[in-house]
């Protein structure tokens, strides 16, 4: 049976401390701190009587005086949403461990409610739902979004699960703060902890035929997630349908897809060779996938703004040790993806390394892409290449 191989080194993305404080609410332009200095003490009171602003000065006074206005002392319940829901078996754990972990380490100050992906907005708008405030803290992968994350982009590109997911995600939280916070930083993004686990690379399922070579995709509808997907499918000749995750079981079922491109853990979760009778899977060994993190908004109207910057600082590692459990629990369903797939009577098939290297050439543009978008963004790329290479050789033996 052929097994997954280290993918290459060559097939190689930050947290923003934000201080909780919250921004003082400024007195009315004409009741300057120097005019409650100037103005004699029964003129003082006059005033404040004549214009009923006396609860709001005296705030204000006793703001200046503590330094800042402390974040609420009422609980905050956070919405949620990840990329896995309770029907994801193998990964589902994990959610409630943390939503317990998260109220205990704070007094129960602060909760966590999740929602199903896709309850409240497609996977693909985490991004944008978290920052307008519809979602509080979500799953946002860098790689759905072309010319938002400079060097998270070349992490996809370049490194995501080498040698397991637990590895590329101790990667991350090592280099998280010195180089891919920036991506985040300018969104008005924080990842508390630096957290992220890697979204494992994707080999591909197909129901009517193998695919022997890149050229096979020709004419197949596959399942695409985001720009770069739809180049690397549109290189081998495929043609890419983009759509969510969710909708991927009922469209090979009926036929809207011919095939889609995904982990093996994924597809021991929706037991995909039900919707191929039973299909065919090759490793291909070089869709790049890279990394998802837990945000939240650091816009001024924010929830983040509302939890005391103890409560902030407890839930970074609490949000590693839940990125690192979905890290565990993904090798663990890769590891029996094989055999129940054969037991089902997949067809399984891997390419060789010529055949694996031709379909990463078909990617390379976007890997220059990249590398321009991170030099006009003044983003330190070769840097942050140069300390991932190293970080490997450092931690090499390290994680299995």
């Amino acid at each position: 049976m052929p097994g997954r191989l280290p993918y290459p080194a060559g097939h190689l993305a930050m947290a923003v401390r934000l201080e909780g404080k919250v921004p003082l609410t400024a007195p009315p332009r004409w009741c300057s701190v120097h005019a409650l200095h100037v103005m004699k003490k029964g003129t003082f009171v006059k005033f404040l009587k004549k214009t009923l602003l006396l609860p709001l000065v005296l705030s204000f006074i006793g703001a200046l005086t503590l330094g800042t206005v402390p974040a609420s002392a009422e609980t905050v319940t956070l919405k949620f949403v990840g990329s896995h829901g309770p029907t994801t078996g193998w990964a589902w754990p994990a959610y409630p461990r943390l939503g317990e972990a998260v109220e205990k380490a704070t007094e129960g100050r602060v909760k966590l409610q999740f929602y199903q992906p896709g309850q409240l907005v497609p996977f693909v708008q985490h991004l944008e739902a978290v920052r307008a405030g519809i979602i509080d803290m979500a799953a946002v992968v860098p790689g759905y979004y072309q010319n938002e994350f400079a060097l998270s982009s070349l992490w996809n590109y370049m490194y995501t699960y080498y040698p397991s997911a637990e590895a590329s995600a101790n990667m991350w939280f090592d280099l998280y703060d010195q180089y891919m916070s920036m991506d985040f930083d300018k969104l008005d993004l924080v990842c508390p902890g630096g957290n992220g686990w890697p979204v494992v690379p994707y080999d591909v399922f197909t129901i009517d035929r193998p695919l022997n070579t890149v050229e096979d995709m020709k004419g197949l509808k596959l399942r695409s997630n985001s720009g770069a997907m739809n180049k690397i499918i549109e290189s081998g000749g495929g043609i890419p349908v983009f759509m969510g995750g969710g909708q991927v079981p009922d469209a090979l079922s009926k036929g809207m897809l011919n095939g889609t491109p995904m982990s093996d853990h994924w597809g021991t979760a929706v037991k995909v060779w039900e919707y191929g009778n039973p299909g065919y899977w090759t490793v291909t060994g070089s869709f790049p996938q890279g990394v998802s993190a837990a945000c939240i908004s650091a816009r001024k109207n924010s929830k983040w703004h509302k939890i005391s910057k103890e409560d902030q600082e407890a839930m970074g590692p609490l949000l590693r040790e839940f990125q690192l459990d979905l890290s565990r629990l993904a090798d663990e369903a890769s590891a029996k993806f094989m055999e129940a797939a054969i037991a089902a009577g997949v067809t399984i098939s891997e390419w060789p390394e010529s055949e694996k290297q031709r379909l990463m050439e078909g990617w390379q543009p976007l890997m220059t892409d990249a590398m321009e978008f991170a030099k006009r963004e003044g983003a330190p790329a070769q840097y942050m290449l140069d300390a991932m290479h190293q970080w490997l050789k450092d931690n090499e033996g390290k994680y299995k």
